[in-house]
């Protein structure tokens, strides 16, 4: 419970300029639960003797003008920024009141984690991701998602009847949010992520677009569940979260019932998601030992078979696939992301990992200046390290 009298209520936690302290607080407004570490000892990330010259990043902003990246930290409401080249840290830096210890909503980054969840059960034979989802959740048979495929659920190809419209108070994305608890519920709104899920009606052709939507991932969750035979938190800390050498549990918001928001709910120390970013980009192993399959990852990085955004607009056109988004650039980039600009970017060719929370005014997850400044950010650190 909240006694913060100036902290934000449960409707305005994630209503600028509240969520500012919404976003690192989220135990003090919505029931969470542990995404346990286990005793693994912790991943050192030494500091490294060459350092991101970061006074070098120059970004392309929105306005077509360049901004230096003191501007771009400023513009995006940065709580903290890390920058890894190989296993070392080059550049991190805190904002305000956050600290290293603090933890932060990831938001939509939650997402990328239940991809390589549904990667991991794969290659153990538990998970299908050709069958139909009314396969594994006969409850949903006849809903928005019954027919569509783990594969489109993992692709956001599959086409449920659901208004991801941030800025609409009547879109299911906010009907969403009320039934996991993240806003006050109104009068006819069911209590509860899956209740929500069950309820919706009508879709449109499966597997022929791509259709962002948080209930895509909430539905690929309980599959994950059905298919593993455990809870997804437990799941999650078991297979992923306890191998990447974590500083802290992670957490993971739960409605009345303990069932997890996957979509958005997870949170966590910004070193911990820059460890989670390492393991993926060194193919799912750890000091030699397989923990996310590496054909998996290799697969994400491919990209899907839509594009993202209009064909017209070819500079901001990219894929999606196994839940992380694939922009297409020369360096094969992917990264997972956020609203209020939540970012794990991940550079194959520079080998750089980029951790970056913040409390952004927009709710709109990806902005264009926000891909090309991290873009900017790992080339600059690419430079840095030819130097050496």
């Amino acid at each position: 419970m909240n006694h913060d009298e100036h902290a934000p209520a449960l409707d305005d936690w994630l209503t600028p300029p509240h969520h500012r302290q919404g976003l690192h607080r989220v135990e003090q407004f919505v029931r969470c639960a542990p995404i346990t570490r286990g005793d693994a000892a912790v991943r050192e990330l030494p500091i490294g003797t060459e350092q991101l010259d970061w006074d070098a990043v120059a970004v392309d902003a929105a306005e077509g003008r360049e901004i230096s990246g003191d501007e771009f930290l400023r513009r995006s409401h940065t709580d903290g920024i890390l920058v890894l080249r190989g296993d070392e840290i080059v550049f991190e830096r805190y904002f305000d009141d956050f600290t290293p210890n603090t933890t932060h909503i990831v938001m939509s980054i939650s997402k990328s984690f239940c991809g390589m969840l549904a990667g991991v059960l794969a290659s153990m034979g538990a998970l299908d991701v050709a069958a139909q989802v009314r396969y594994y959740i006969p409850e949903l048979d006849g809903s928005s998602f019954g027919t569509a495929t783990v594969r489109q659920l993992l692709d956001m190809t599959a086409a449920p009847n659901y208004d991801m419209s941030y800025l609409d108070p009547a879109a299911e994305v906010h009907a969403g949010d009320r039934a996991a608890g993240w806003r006050a519920r109104r009068p006819g709104d069911v209590a509860g992520t899956r209740a929500f899920l069950a309820q919706l009606r009508g879709a449109g052709k499966h597997g022929s677009a791509f259709q962002y939507c948080s209930g895509t991932t909430d539905v690929l969750s309980w599959v994950i569940e059905r298919a593993g035979g455990s809870g997804y938190r437990e799941m999650m800390g078991e297979h992923i979260w306890s191998k990447i050498g974590a500083e802290a549990d992670a957490f993971l918001t739960v409605d009345d019932h303990g069932t997890p928001y996957a979509c958005a709910g997870m949170g966590m120390r910004l070193r911990d998601l820059a460890r989670f970013g390492r393991l993926v980009l060194d193919g799912g192993q750890r000091d030699g030992v397989p923990v996310i399959p590496a054909d998996w990852i290799a697969e994400t990085r491919r990209g899907g078979h839509f594009a993202t955004t209009a064909e017209s607009d070819a500079e901001n056109t990219g894929t999606y696939k196994n839940q992380w988004w694939i922009p297409g650039d020369s360096h094969e980039s992917f990264y997972g992301v956020g609203i209020f600009g939540q970012y794990l970017w991940l550079d194959p060719s520079a080998d750089v990992v980029i951790a970056k929370f913040s409390a952004d005014d927009s709710p709109v997850a990806e902005t264009p200046e926000s891909v090309h400044a991290l873009a900017a950010i790992a080339r600059a650190a690419t430079r840095t390290a030819q130097e050496i």
